[in-house]
């Protein structure tokens, strides 16, 4: 007996180790360092030496000689205690669970990342590595499926690791023929190259036009859309026979004398944004076999997010702002539309948010920030961002070699040269110095190298002129611009809400990285700031936030930048946040942001999603109603003549929906500790799932009168603080079918540490 129950022990844990293994490995932060890509299509080869040696193919490479190694647990663990990690210069070794460059031996830790620290690697070199883990003593998962990687010979130029981009073969979703014409029709806009296959009898020409918008209940492409928003048409010169033939772009010399313009790589080519092909004149039949769209984005995994809820129209702007993610990415760098193809800070702030919400990719975004530090653009608020930018990047990924690396310039991004006595800062009082331009790497952008406050934009005037001032206020708020009548000033309140912001962010940072002499003066002039900040600009008989020093106007920006950076004393939150509700959505596609995080953290939820789900021109449903698939760079054209349809700033329901509607945020660097507090209002049911660095996080919420049903699954390794809405003291909480006895805190429970796996949660 003794015998036969050792043997089905050990068959035990012969299957367990079987069944289980890491996944979705990383190396240096990319998905795809193996993947072998040309004119940035994948190519189904697997990477090694010989295919490396061809100089032919695109391949990811890594930009250090000591790569981060990421992985994500099996979903079958709960967790893990410690691990080991094999790194080969042969596929055939490591095999045989051979690691001639470095077997890390079994390391007792719970983290799911680790840094290269064997032998030296060497550059132009493919290296295999993988990873097993133990969940406790005897229990040890099988080794993950080996990923390869290869180090640039470049790698010490100071890049961080970044992924080549994809291209990807699509055909039309409709063709209309009309006699000798046809409309075609791709289904959504995307930055793309296009080949059609034409057969003629003789030399001939065809008309070619596309464009990102078509005429109103007609099949033809809109030749006059406005300013910059995308057509193009062009002859096409037919030979005689059955040929492919790939349209060529058009020059863009306006865009192209800007030198803060990201190009396109060569490998690629030049793309265009259209959705709508129309063909004219010709004779042949076209199937969809005949029309190849070629969409251009960088690494982006469909399937890492999803949302759904009662709310048809909400679901429907959960999927514009998601597909602008993917849409946008075409340059391999966070820009700001197709008009200028110019990074900015602010919309790379509010991009990377989205991006890390709906999908679990990063280096995009880490190639951006590094870029805008030593690329600045001319707003004051700009600046700051840099310091939120970079907090995100390693709360999300875990990984502080940017922050490290790049500490002293995040130091000088604060603004604090600008700070006077009284603690606040102003870009009016003289200090703009060059010495400071050339700390904070100022390239002389515009008509002069100062920073300029921004609050919104457009400002008061609309770029691209109008006719009718009226016409270009609209009727859904006060005064001309977005920026909701600002009064500007020597001392800005908006300016000063993100200086604040970003001091309690630098506190943080200076903590994390043992600079702790540092982290008490940050903490010194936030406490300072915040003093000043209400003396100077908070009227004292509402409690709602002035504009400036010497002004009683009272923007939505200035109450909308306080509240969410943490100004407003506990006692005046209800005044500000009912003040900004009677503003509506008066601030721009960037603001919101702000609007929606300060009321989604202060008791607005409600009001937060009616904005979200609006049906009015200033709304993202304005968005898909004005034909547009991708998030626009302002609500309609009315406000902004010379807008673009490609705008990733127009995007933060993908942010705010998964990070406060739904409540997933990591609460510590690497996401090993996440939030889960779904507020879903008035929503009957709503339904997630989304992807952090340590795993696939699914939450779904229903509510009905009296009861509460939340289900979570939290992937393995990681643990989770739950929070519950609590409507009254005599409703009783289930956990998996038992009875919580747990205090409430101000209407919430509070669960801390919840393990992994699914668990599901009644209030009634």
């Amino acid at each position: 007996m003794l015998g036969i129950g050792l043997m089905s022990f050990f068959l035990a844990l012969g299957c367990q180790s079987k069944l289980v293994k890491p996944k979705k490995l990383r190396t240096d932060l990319l998905r795809n360092s193996d993947l072998v890509r040309l004119n940035g299509k994948a190519q189904g080869l697997m990477l090694n030496d010989e295919i490396l040696s061809t100089n032919k193919y695109e391949i990811s490479k890594i930009q250090t000689k000591t790569p981060l190694f990421h992985w994500v647990l099996d979903d079958k663990s709960k967790q893990s205690i410690s691990y080991q990690l094999l790194v080969s210069s042969s596929a055939e070794h490591l095999n045989k669970n051979k690691g001639e460059l470095w077997d890390s031996g079994k390391i007792n830790s719970t983290a799911i990342s680790q840094l290269y620290a064997g032998k030296e690697l060497k550059t132009e070199k493919v290296y295999y590595w993988k990873i097993r883990y133990w969940e406790k003593e005897g229990l040890v998962s099988e080794f993950s499926e080996p990923k390869a990687f290869v180090i640039d010979k470049n790698y010490d130029t100071g890049k961080f690791s970044q992924e080549t981009l994809l291209a990807t073969d699509y055909q039309p979703e409709l063709i209309k023929k009309n006699g000798r014409n046809y409309f075609i029709d791709f289904g959504k806009t995307a930055f793309s190259k296009l080949k059609i296959r034409l057969s003629s009898s003789k030399n001939d020409s065809i008309s070619i036009a596309v464009g990102e918008m078509k005429i109103k209940d007609h099949n033809h492409v809109d030749s006059i859309p406005g300013k910059n928003i995308r057509y193009y048409q062009t002859m096409l010169k037919l030979i005689k026979g059955t040929h492919w033939y790939e349209i060529e772009w058009p020059d863009n010399p306006k865009r192209a004398r800007n030198r803060f313009m990201i190009e396109m790589p060569n490998y690629i080519g030049e793309v265009y944004p259209f959705r709508y092909l129309e063909i004219v004149n010709y004779g042949g039949n076209l199937t969809t076999n005949d029309i190849i769209r070629t969409d251009i984005n960088y690494s982006f995994d469909e399937n890492a997010s999803s949302f759904i809820s009662s709310d048809s129209i909400l679901n429907q702007v959960w999927d514009l702002c998601k597909y602008s993610m993917k849409a946008t990415s075409f340059c391999g760098y966070y820009v700001d539309g197709d008009r200028e193809r110019i990074p900015y800070e602010a919309d790379a702030f509010i991009n990377q948010l989205s991006h890390y919400a709906v999908d679990s990719e990063y280096s995009i975004a880490r190639g951006s920030m590094k870029h805008l530090l030593f690329n600045p653009t001319w707003p004051t608020e700009w600046t700051l961002y840099n310091i939120l930018m970079a907090w995100y990047d390693y709360l999300y990924t875990g990984d502080d070699r940017f922050i490290v690396k790049y500490y002293e310039e995040l130091k000088i991004k604060t603004l604090l040269d600008l700070a006077d006595e009284s603690g606040l800062i102003s870009t009016l009082t003289g200090k703009q110095s060059e010495d400071f331009f050339k700390r904070l790497h100022k390239n002389h952008w515009g008509k002069n190298n100062n920073l300029r406050d921004i609050v919104d934009w457009p400002q008061s005037k609309p770029p691209g002129g109008f006719n009718n001032l009226a016409h270009y206020i609209g009727s859904e708020k006060e005064y001309p611009g977005e920026n909701d009548g600002y009064v500007y000033q020597k001392y800005n309140a908006v300016v000063n809400a993100l200086f604040f912001g970003c001091l309690k962010v630098m506190e943080k940072i200076a903590i994390d990285l043992d600079e702790l002499e540092d982290a008490l003066l940050f903490k010194k002039y936030y406490k300072r700031v915040k003093v000043r900040y209400l003396k100077t600009f908070q009227d004292t008989n509402s409690g709602l936030i002035n504009d400036g020093q010497d002004t009683d106007h009272k923007s939505q920006h200035a109450n909308m930048f306080a509240l969410t950076f943490g100004l407003i004393p506990e006692q005046n939150i209800d005044q500000v946040v009912q003040y900004l509700m009677t503003r509506g959505m008066s601030c721009s596609v960037y603001g919101a942001q702000i609007l929606l995080e300060g009321l989604f953290e202060n008791g607005g939820s409600n009001h937060a999603i009616n904005l979200m789900a609006s049906k009015k021109e200033r709304s993202w449903y304005n968005m898909i109603r004005y034909g547009s698939t991708i998030s626009m760079e302002a609500w309609d054209k009315r406000y902004k003549p010379n807008l673009d349809l490609n705008h990733a700033w127009g995007a933060s329901p993908a942010n705010i929906i998964v990070r406060k509607l739904m409540g997933v945020e990591p609460l510590d660097p690497g996401a090993q500790l996440i939030k889960i507090h779904p507020k879903i209002g008035n929503l009957s049911f709503a339904k997630l799932r989304t992807n952090l660095i340590s795993g696939e996080v699914i939450v779904s919420c229903e509510q009905k009168q009296n009861e509460f049903t939340l289900e979570v699954e939290i992937p393995g390794g990681v643990k989770a603080d739950i929070i519950l809405p609590i409507d009254n003291s005599e409703q009783q909480v289930y956990k998996n079918g038992k009875v919580l006895d747990i205090k409430l805190e101000k209407n919430k429970l509070k669960l801390k540490e919840v393990l992994a796996g699914k668990h599901l949660f009644k209030i009634k």
